[in-house]
Parts: structure tokens; sequence; C-alpha cells
């Protein structure tokens, strides 16, 4: 039933998607996060859908009538360079193991969809559109984990999912949608959705207690300080938040504490201090390599990790164990992109990452004093906070080459051509640019159930 009822959706989306590329690209994402052939069952299961999806953004370009205009901003041309250096690196790898192309293959089309986002997604309307995919798709495993948790009386555990990866990289997904979830509450007229999308956020907290994930705890409190910041009730929130957390403290289970309170003392924690291990590694592998690194995952082949042991003294300043025989991830973005791609790819990674930043303050500085742009200025604030929750959560797990990182990225460029390409100030009066904001109601004019409200609300 539920493989029919997916494919049913599937065929509607076709007539409607035709002509439409922004439709298309906007389910190809849907796709990407969900990764339907983990939660079909039978035919359903086997069907290659991002391949689908793939061929028919593909068709719609070619049979649209957009202006198919390439589009490259300074985000942009660094995710391709990036990639570029991702590509040499692997082909130049230290390891010929499967697993680094692999990754290439998923990082390539990855940029692909990234590429389209920027190019076609470049207005109010179809920002919005994206932004309820993304929180559609996540929300689908996200809501689901959390109510088997409650279900369970806090039993069950989220030990992670084949698409996103383990409980770790399952709550940094949950958490860097969040702040998308709390736009659509923000701006959104209808009482219905409002409640849907509080609901939405509550069941994503829920998801992530449900993940034991600490790295996940620690950008949950970042969420909970930025939304104390942000309020206009701070002493409703905080009440809530105290409530919230008395109600946490009853119901988790002894090893859910127990686990939390090595926090605190990482240097004693083995697990924390086996990835200082890798870290060190990684670190090794770019000094030796340092314009391409060894390969993408190359921490994670056997025989590079063996070549690299006997170097580990060189960083014996930094007190840990002696590395294990078998390797393991590089658990952290940063250490993951520096043994991957060495300082080249790094620093250009980092250079995404500040362009991202600059380009949210360029849209808050435009949209001062502009009604018709307040709906930007609150999409950069909430796109920070999910930037801000990747580079503090995923510090201490590999997940810098997933879909809604490259989203991300995408979403930042895309807000900005919109605010850089509006009516300067002077061509729109007050009055002229307050009935702009209320005729395009959040997702425009086409969905009159979304508003711009307060941006302290």
């Amino acid at each position: 039933m539920r493989d029919a009822m997916f494919l049913a959706a599937i065929v509607a989306i076709i007539p409607m998607g035709l002509n439409r590329p922004d439709i298309c690209i906007a389910f190809w994402a849907y796709v990407s996060l969900l990764d339907p052939n983990n939660f079909l069952y039978g035919f359903g299961a086997t069907l290659p859908y991002a391949k689908f999806a793939t061929g028919l953004t593909l068709v719609a370009l070619l049979t649209g009538q957009e202006n198919k205009a390439f589009h490259c901003d300074r985000t942009t041309a660094l995710v391709l360079i990036f990639l570029v250096i991702a590509a040499l690196a692997q082909f130049t790898a230290l390891s010929d193991a499967s697993l680094g192309w692999d990754i290439l293959d998923k990082l390539w089309k990855i940029v692909a969809l990234n590429l389209l986002v920027v190019c076609f997604m470049r207005t109010r309307l179809r920002i919005h559109l994206l932004l309820l995919t993304i929180c559609l798709a996540v929300g689908f495993n996200g809501a689901g984990e959390a109510l088997k948790y409650l279900l369970s009386g806090g039993g069950h555990k989220v030990e992670g999912m084949p698409n996103w990866g383990d409980n770790n990289q399952v709550a940094l997904i949950v958490l860097m949608t969040m702040p998308m979830l709390a736009y659509v509450r923000e701006v959104s007229e209808a009482r219905s959705l409002r409640l849907g999308a509080l609901a939405g956020i509550i069941l994503f907290a829920i998801c992530v207690i449900a993940t034991a994930s600490r790295g996940g705890m620690v950008g949950l409190l970042i969420l909970a300080m930025a939304g104390i910041a942000r309020t206009r009730h701070k002493v409703r929130y905080i009440a809530a938040l105290l409530i919230a957390g008395l109600v946490l403290v009853k119901t988790v289970p002894d090893s859910w504490t127990q686990r939390m309170d090595t926090i605190q003392d990482a240097d004693q924690d083995s697990s924390f201090m086996g990835r200082v291990v890798v870290w060190k590694l990684s670190t090794l592998i770019a000094l030796d390599h340092p314009l391409l690194g060894g390969g993408m995952h190359a921490v994670q082949s056997q025989n590079v990790w063996d070549a690299y042991v006997p170097s580990f003294g060189k960083l014996s300043f930094i007190p840990t164990e002696a590395p294990d025989v078998r390797p393991h991830a590089a658990h952290s973005i940063y250490f993951e992109i520096l043994g991957d791609t060495g300082f080249l790819g790094f620093l250009v990674f980092l250079g995404i990452i500040a362009s991202c930043v600059r380009d949210s303050l360029q849209i808050k500085a435009a949209a001062r004093n502009r009604p018709d742009l307040q709906w930007a200025a609150r999409l950069a604030s909430m796109l920070q906070l999910s930037l801000l929750t990747f580079l503090i959560s995923g510090a201490a797990l590999s997940a810098a080459y997933h879909d809604l990182v490259f989203l991300l990225f995408a979403l930042f460029s895309t807000v900005h051509a919109v605010v850089a390409a509006a009516p300067n100030s002077d061509a729109v009066t007050s009055s002229q640019a307050q009935v702009a904001g209320w005729r395009q109601r959040g997702l425009g004019a086409a969905v009159p159930s979304w508003r711009p409200r307060s941006s302290n609300s």
C-alpha cells in the first residue's frame, strides 16, 4: 500500500513537472534527502527514484520555456572549485578503495543539484517551495523516529539511517532543518500551519534526544539559546524550556544521562579521544600532501592507515593513545575535508562558509527598512543558525558531503540573488513595499495562507 501511494504521487508529479524545472528540482531534493528506497517495501524499494528525478529535471529543462541562463555567484564558484579539487584529489588518491570513488560520485551529483537550485530557484515562491520540500523530507524521518521514541516510552534509540549515516549524523541533519521549520512557523498566516510547524520542531527536538548524540545535544542547546535571544516572550520561552528539561530528566534512561555526562570529561572519554587519534592521522596525511590530500575518505583505507601509524609520534605534543589497528572515519567535517583534499580543499571549503556568512550579512543589510524584503532577512537569520549548527555539531562527525549541506549553500546564494535583483529603495516607496509584502504572503500570492509576521515572534 505504501509503495502504491508513493508511486501514485510520483505519477501525479510528472505532468506538473514537465514544463516546470522548479518542481522537478524540488522533487530531486526531496528524493535525495528522503531516500525512499529505505522505507518502501516490495517492488517500490527497487526503483531508481534519484535517477528518475534527475531524468525528469533534464526533460523539464529541455522542453520548458524557462530562461536557461547560467548563474554563478561567489559561493557557487567556490563550490565548483571545491568539486574540481575533490576530483583531482581522488584521481591522485593514496588508496584505490572503491569508497573514495563512491563519495566522489555522490559529491558531483550533489553539486549538480546545488547548481540547478542556484540557476532556477531564484524567486521567493520557489525558495519557499524548496524550504517546504526540505522540511517535509527530513520531517518524514525525523518526526517518525521521534514518534517511535514516544510510543516506546523512551526505549527507542535512533541508530542511524542508510542515507544519512549514524545517530550523530541523523541528529545533525534534523538540527540543521529546525531553523528552516522555525522560519515556516514565523511567516505562516494559517494557525494550523503554525501549529504544525511548532509540532514539527518539538518532534525534531525529541528525535535529537532519541539519538543520544552528545554533539546533537550541544547543537540543541545552541538552538535553544538562539531562540531565547530572538523571542520577545523570553519568560514564557524560558519557562517552556525548563519544563521540557524537567520532563527530559525524568523520562530518559540512565544510560542516556551517563552518556551526556561525558561531555564535560572529553579528555577522559575513550570515544572522543579515539576521534582525536583520527584527527592527528588526517593532519599527517595533509602535511604530506598539502595540495590535494589523500583522496576521498583516505583515512578510512587500511593501507593509508597503516602507512601513517608509524609517523603518529610527529604530533606527540597532543597526548592520545596509540592508533588502533583498524581504520576509522575522520569524525569531523574539518579533518574530513583536510585529510581528503589537503589544505587547498580545506581553505576553499572555509571560503564557501565565509561566502555564505557574507551573503547573509548583505541580505540583512539590504533588507533594513525594506518591508518587502523582511522575509529574506528572517530567512537569512535562520540559515545562519543552520550553518552555525553544522559548524559546531559537525566538528566531531563526518558529514561534510551531505546533500543538505550543499542545499544550504545554494539557499544562501538564491536568497542573496533575489535580494540583489529587487528594486532599490528609491524605486519602491514604503507604501508600495507594504502592499507588496502583504500580497506576496510567505509562499507568494499563489499561497495566501502565508504572511510576514513580526521577526521576533
